[in-house]
């Protein structure tokens, strides 16, 4: 029992090595996930800067599958896995868009 518990571990071990992502710096910032800082808001404009530090990627057959930590992808059926990175922005009470 203790033999097949230990070869059990020893095999998800190296298959999270085989298959492990792989990280793609843009700017080498520190840091995995995406992140959205206000430079300028008032009642009728907003202005942000997102800094996205960059992707995993892992390999799938003839094509590379691309991955942003906390962010979906599109995945509509015959498209590219396209990652999306959004964020919510909050109206003030009383305004409209």
């Amino acid at each position: 029992m203790k033999k097949l518990c230990v070869s059990i571990l020893l095999v998800l071990f190296v298959s999270s090595l085989v298959f492990a992502d792989e990280w793609i710096s843009f700017s080498g910032v520190e840091g995995t996930v995406p992140e959205c800082e206000v430079i300028y808001s008032t009642s009728s404009l907003f202005e942000c800067e997102v800094n996205i530090p960059g992707i995993y990627s892992i390999d799938v057959d003839d094509y590379d599958r691309v991955n942003i930590p906390e962010h979906t992808r599109m995945d509509s059926v015959g498209n590219p896995e396209v990652p999306v990175v959004s964020f919510l922005v909050a109206i003030p009470e009383h305004e409209s868009v």
